[in-house]
């Protein structure tokens, strides 16, 4: 992992969310809310990975820890986390590099099951009021029509060339695996893993788009999930499929605990 580097950096932009056929009342309620037009500043706990192939997004679950999708690793990777471009905060926190990473063992490219990894920075990093946690959760249970909240940056066009734009955090409804089944249908996973679940404001058409994937999803300000991949744009509500972060929380704590 030589030449990696990190540099804070905050975005807060106007956005708008594309219209979408709801489903079930409290999808509906998701869609009715991200009508608003806002301004909002990316999530504390939000980092921003800048893959030379792909870019991703992380989270900060821990002073010395990021986790992220499995499928975010490659050889080389540059990686920047997005807190504020101010230089002035840049020298508070000081200067941060990643160390480790650590895919789940149970990881493979050719199935969605286990993506997870974690990241471990040289030197914890300053908390303040720009940087936080997430809190993982606390219970196993699922949360079955329970409203959610995924954050992410995606391009205003669909061209990785130009820098993302557009920073947006999207009201979603858990939905049962019943639903989720509906959509898997055009997908090449002929059923959901137990260990994932999918969120969206929509069971309609997807929409295309181009947004930077392993969003978290938080439901109830715990980190319920990071997302694996979707059918369409999960920033507009569309069906996104995500890893069950309450099931891997032995794993992750024993690698923080242990590395």
């Amino acid at each position: 992992m030589n030449g990696l580097f990190l540099v804070f950096t905050i975005l807060t932009v106007t956005v708008t969310t594309i219209t979408a056929t709801p489903a079930p009342a409290k999808a509906e309620s998701a869609w009715q809310t991200n009508q608003v037009k806002k301004e909002m500043n990316a999530p504390p706990f939000l980092i921003f990975l800048n893959l030379e192939y792909e870019p991703c997004l992380g989270t900060l679950i821990h002073k010395q820890w990021i986790l992220t999708a499995a499928r975010c690793f490659l050889p080389l990777l540059h990686l920047k986390i997005a807190a504020s471009e101010e230089k002035h905060f840049q020298d508070k926190i000081g200067k941060l590099e990643p160390m480790l990473t650590f895919q789940h063992p149970n990881f493979t490219p050719s199935f969605p099951e286990h993506d997870l990894m974690l990241i471990k920075l040289k030197k914890p990093i300053n908390l303040n009021d720009e940087v936080k946690l997430a809190a993982l959760p606390t219970s196993t249970d699922d949360r079955i029509g329970d409203m959610c909240t995924v954050s992410g940056w995606r391009w205003t066009w669909m061209n990785s060339i130009i820098v993302h734009d557009i920073q947006k955090n999207q009201n979603v409804v858990w939905f049962s695996d019943d639903d989720c089944q509906v959509f898997l249908g055009r997908q090449v996973y002929a059923k959901i893993p137990e260990n994932m679940f999918c969120a969206g404001s929509s069971l309609e058409s997807a929409l295309v788009c181009q947004e930077i994937t392993a969003a978290p999803i938080l439901c109830q300000n715990q980190l319920l999930g990071i997302l694996s991949w979707s059918d369409g744009c999960v920033l507009s509500g569309n069906m996104g499929y995500y890893t069950k972060v309450s099931r891997y929380i032995d794993w992750i704590l024993q690698v923080i605990h242990t590395k």
